[in-house]
């Protein structure tokens, strides 16, 4: 999966782009980007912009922020067939989750952009281009139309899961009546139970999740130390120009990761 480590390669300017992440939690850990690869960049772009993303750029490559997130949005590269993606249903990511403002505000506009809610779920629930499911939910005390939540996980074992993103990723975990939460800045993870099978990420157009870190090679050497393994060829991929770092991983329910450094320090 072509992930950011791609995409900073490519650099040769400072990042100039605002995400708005939050301040990272005692384990040095927040919230960062989530990584797609679509048939069509544009109808991707088309979508989010309509939820109230905004474009902006690192180098010459297109980007999308919402507020507590970056989104970056890969199409086919190279010569390769514009070949549409399985989406992240029945993955171990089922929804990523957004809040709004106005609920009834934002309905009627995308609405008329074209959007409406799934039927099949009775909580407000948007299918996008390559069969991304978003989940929205009200809060009249955003100060933004639109921000990050979160995301909703698929899992067999919900204290396992969550103890491993506590242990990684300084996640505090809560329960809400049948749901397992880990808080993490930036992300309300909800590690709900189900008995159906599980795919993988690898392979669907919700390709990685994405959380920056203080210190990623102290989380690299932890990590290493504790047995686990990291993606490809397992070294971290620096763009020196950006002040960035980065290092992908699969977590042991097949949820595809890339662990940052610097996009926090983004204007």
């Amino acid at each position: 999966m072509r992930g950011l480590l791609t995409v900073v390669s490519l650099v040769t300017m400072s990042v100039v782009v605002s995400a708005q992440l939050r301040a990272p939690n005692a384990a040095g850990a927040s919230a960062g980007h989530h990584i797609f690869r679509v048939k069509d960049v544009d109808a991707a772009n088309r979508f989010w912009a309509a939820l109230g993303a905004e474009p902006t750029a690192l180098a010459t490559i297109k980007l999308t922020k919402i507020p507590g997130v970056l989104l970056f949005i890969s199409g086919p590269r190279g010569n390769a067939p514009a070949t549409a993606l399985p989406g992240n249903h029945g993955t171990t990511v089922e929804f990523l989750t957004f809040k709004v403002k106005d609920l009834k505000a934002s309905l009627a506009k995308w609405k008329d952009a074209g959007i409406e809610p799934m039927k099949e779920y009775t909580e407000t629930t948007l299918l996008g281009p390559d069969d991304i499911q978003v989940r929205i939910s009200e809060d009249r005390a955003l100060p933004t139309p639109i921000a990050a939540d979160g995301l909703v996980m698929n899992v067999a074992s919900a204290a396992e899961v969550s103890a491993w993103y506590a242990k990684w990723f300084g996640a505090a975990i809560s329960r809400r009546g049948s749901d397992t939460i880990g808080d993490i800045p930036g992300a309300r993870i909800v590690f709900r139970e189900t008995r159906d099978a599980i795919a993988p990420m690898r392979g669907h157009s919700l390709g990685l999740l994405g959380f920056e870190v203080t210190d990623l090679e102290g989380f690299v050497k932890r990590y290493q130390e504790a047995g686990g393994t990291f993606d490809g060829n397992g070294t971290i991929a620096r763009a020196q120009a950006a002040n960035l770092a980065v290092i992908q991983l699969t977590d042991p329910w097949g949820t595809s990761i890339e662990v940052s450094q610097g996009l926090a320090a983004a204007k």
